[in-house]
């Protein structure tokens, strides 16, 4: 009951069925499964298809929407329980952090945790791009998203935590360009600069990887935009213009109510004010 529970409030939250199997990472005639099975079991229809794209949530679908949320908060809740000892009653948080906030800003962050704020935690940190953590904070994945594309979902709730600037490094003269996949944030500024500059870029690799790129570039292999805070101190670059001034953010889905995550939010905000 609870994969199905799990799928219908993706197929609520994106209105789609294959975007719902993409968050999920599972295929998309498992999600149809999913959503016919949980209504054989409801006994009510759950969605109205508009068109061959778009779905359309039943009455009875938003009333059970809040409840299955309410359940699928409370069953984490529950499991997490099962770790905790009278000796053992640390919180478990888990964060899903782009590549940059990854090696920038998160270790900041940490550093000015108090021991006993640590000590009484177990956080896990995973490092994807932008867009896999929107997805994972969407389907209970990670609890806290730390991000630098401005990237909005209406069950999210993002908060503005520090500055960082984007510049063009490397070796300024190659025609080859070391550019980030889709979905990350670098990618996203560095589309908009190709855009801006009127390039084509007949030359590129895409990597994965930002540290991996940062060691490219001092190879004297390529060119990207980076974060300048990535980079060695003898290395080249070009300072971009103030729209490639970007943000971190922090972002929480809008039913994750615990209150240790709620707490966290608010320490990390205030940390975030040192760094602004």
């Amino acid at each position: 009951m609870l994969k199905l529970i799990k799928t219908f409030i993706a197929v609520y939250e994106t209105r789609s069925f294959s975007k719902a199997a993409d968050q999920l990472f599972i295929s998309q005639p498992t999600v149809s499964v999913h959503i016919k099975q949980l209504e054989e079991q409801l006994n009510v229809k759950l969605f109205d298809r508009n068109g061959r794209m778009f779905l359309s949530p039943t009455l009875n679908a938003r009333r059970f929407y809040q409840h299955a949320t309410q359940l699928l908060d409370d069953w984490q809740e529950a499991t997490a329980s099962l770790d905790l000892t009278t000796e053992n009653t640390r919180t478990s948080i888990s964060i899903g952090a782009s590549q940059t906030t990854a090696t920038v800003l998160l270790p900041k962050i940490i550093a000015q945790l108090s021991k006993s704020t640590l000590n009484s935690m177990n956080l896990k940190v995973e490092m994807h791009n932008s867009e896999e953590i929107l997805a994972g904070v969407l389907n209970k994945q990670f609890d806290l998203g730390f991000i630098e594309k401005p990237i909005t979902n209406d069950f999210i709730v993002r908060h503005t935590l520090a500055k960082d600037q984007l510049v063009l490094a490397g070796n300024l003269a190659s025609d080859m360009w070391l550019v980030r996949e889709k979905g990350s944030g670098v990618y996203h500024y560095m589309q908009q600069y190709f855009k801006q500059q009127n390039i084509v870029p007949e030359h590129f690799l895409t990597i994965t990887n930002n540290d991996i790129i940062v060691k490219m570039l001092s190879e004297n292999i390529g060119k990207s935009i980076v974060s300048s805070q990535t980079l060695p101190k003898n290395m080249s670059f070009i300072k971009l213009p103030d729209s490639f001034n970007r943000n971190f953010y922090l972002i929480n889905h809008q039913h994750n109510n615990r209150p240790e995550i709620q707490d966290f939010i608010v320490m990390v905000e205030k940390i975030a004010k040192t760094l602004l």
